[in-house]
């Protein structure tokens, strides 16, 4: 897999930069600690923001944001890589399995599991 960010020229979406958003909006948006997001592993999955641009029947630009599940497969450097484990709602172009390289700043969350399968924020007291 080339390993590069994917931009809106290039491949019609692009993700948001995480720190960006919580630095912006500190009581509102939480995200889990830089030592967290820069210790990811394979098959942990994380949340990012993918900004999405489709067109509508007419043919005009429209911009989508979904907030969508990645399971990490590696990394090389500060790039990670990984695979899109949603289907997004506003197109059938991309699909689950889609490659996806990231840095830890666009990880908004991290899936973890307790013991006993529950479902937990990363930083959530368990």
């Amino acid at each position: 897999m080339d390993m590069q960010l994917a931009t809106l020229e290039d491949d019609g979406w692009m993700l948001d930069d995480g720190e960006e958003i919580a630095a912006q909006h500190p009581e509102t948006f939480w995200i889990p600690s830089r030592e967290q997001r820069d210790a990811l592993q394979p098959g942990q999955q994380v949340k990012l923001i993918f900004r999405i641009v489709t067109e509508d029947a007419d043919g005009a630009e429209e911009m989508h944001v979904e907030r969508m599940w990645v399971i990490v497969s590696g990394r090389e450097g500060n790039l990670y890589r990984g695979e899109l484990d949603n289907q997004p709602y506003c197109t059938d172009e991309m699909n689950p399995g889609l490659p996806v390289c990231f840095e830890a700043r666009h990880v908004i969350n991290i899936f973890e599991s307790e013991e006993g399968g529950e479902a937990v924020k990363a930083g959530d007291d368990v």
